[in-house]
């Protein structure tokens, strides 16, 4: 981003000058200023956080888009008042292309959290005791970058403790549906009634993951929407497709584990990371029929037709909403996110992060950086995020880099 933006100062500065006849062919370089960076992986940097935390997240469909969805959606009721949901999984039966996706994506999450438990006891994790920073490394790094309480008085320096496989990859949890179709909101006296479990487990089970703790409750026919309301006249089904499922997802599961006792730290490493990326894709594919909501001040999220009505959000103008959620369209981050930490270049050597170089150290996603260490290559797509192609300077060398 750097280079790219000094190309495009010098080329203005070269056709601004009174020698630009004479140096002419010099703004004719083929150099395409104009490609947009977030397409460019190489350009790929860590994102941002709000610099206001009383901002709204933004939306991913534009404001008016959804002013149109919506009144499209209201002359629909008016023209049919009574009339049968075709399009899956809106008229509560599942999507058949994305059942395998489900599959996959539960399998995978299986595969990463078992793979990261073995890895921890050789990659260690670090967490301050203060806020959520994470570090992966021998020694937690000397940057500092505290946000907890009393972090005035301690110059921003972390306090550091052990950490876990919960402080590497964040799995937000929301309520579980029965039946996502006639009952999608929870409401707030159901709240300690209804189980919370992991918003990508429950994509999965929305999605045709059937498991025996949580059931859900699956249709062979259309519900009907009579003005606006879903009513169901189908009868309820036999599971018994179930326990035939489940009994193959956990001979699966067994084999997985056996077949990973044998492996390497690299081996683990590698396919641990595979596993996130397989994991993340198909939660993407997912969330493409499948409907996710999140707040737009807080990190609540809910899987289904509408957000859930319990008033426990605690974030900015929660008084005048009552304490309920602002709903708004959720991404990716919102249900797998990705917990950025300092990257460490050689995990051998003994030496800290010092906090006068921390503008030269690169950024990754923790389950990233904490498969690299244990041994797996670095993903391209993450090349400049870690900063691969900076030399950093020693500490007695800060005063003469510019």
């Amino acid at each position: 981003m750097q280079r790219r933006k000094l190309v495009e100062i010098s080329i203005f500065v070269i056709r601004k000058s009174n020698f630009s006849s004479s140096i002419k062919s010099l703004t004719n370089l083929d150099v395409d200023v104009s490609v947009d960076n977030d397409e460019d992986p190489l350009y790929a940097d860590v994102p941002k956080p709000p610099k206001d935390k009383s901002e709204r997240k933004p939306y991913p469909t534009p404001m008016k888009e959804l002013i149109r969805r919506a009144k499209e959606e209201k002359q629909l009721r008016k023209l049919q008042p009574c009339r049968v949901l075709e399009d899956p999984p809106d008229n509560g039966l599942l999507v058949p292309e994305l059942v395998d996706v489900a599959h996959c994506v539960h399998r995978c999450r299986n595969m990463l959290l078992s793979g990261l438990s073995k890895i921890i006891h050789h990659v260690p994790v670090h967490r301050c005791r203060l806020c959520a920073e994470v570090h992966i490394g021998k020694q937690g790094h000397e940057i500092r970058t505290c946000t907890g309480p009393g972090s005035g008085s301690r110059s921003a320096t972390h306090v550091w403790k052990r950490g876990r496989v919960s402080d590497v990859v964040l799995f937000p949890k929301c309520f579980h549906l029965y039946d996502r179709a006639v009952k999608p909101r929870v409401i707030h006296d159901e709240r300690f009634t209804v189980p919370k479990i992991s918003a990508v487990l429950e994509l999965c089970i929305q999605a045709g993951v059937d498991l025996e703790k949580f059931p859900s409750k699956r249709r062979s026919k259309p519900v009907y929407s009579i003005e606006g309301r879903i009513v169901d006249f189908e009868d309820v089904n036999d599971g018994n497709s179930e326990l035939a499922v489940t009994s193959t997802t956990t001979l699966i599961q067994e084999d997985d584990r056996c077949k990973e006792e044998k492996k390497s730290l690299k081996e683990l490493s590698f396919e641990t990371m595979e596993s996130w990326f397989e994991m993340v894709l198909g939660v993407r594919k997912l969330m493409e029929r499948y409907r996710v909501w999140t707040c737009g001040y807080c990190p609540e999220i809910q899987v289904g037709p509408k957000g859930h009505k319990v008033r426990m959000c605690k974030a900015t103008k929660h008084q005048m909403r009552d304490g309920m959620h602002a709903w708004q369209e959720a991404t990716i981050d919102d249900v797998v996110g990705p917990t950025y930490v300092w990257h460490v270049r050689d995990p051998t050597d003994g030496s800290v992060l010092d906090n006068s170089l921390k503008r030269f150290y690169g950024k990754a996603p923790a389950v990233i950086e904490m498969c690299v260490q244990g041994g797996a290559p670095v993903p391209d797509q993450y090349n400049s995020m870690m900063r691969l192609d900076v030399v950093y300077p020693q500490r007695d060398e800060v005063d003469l880099v510019a």
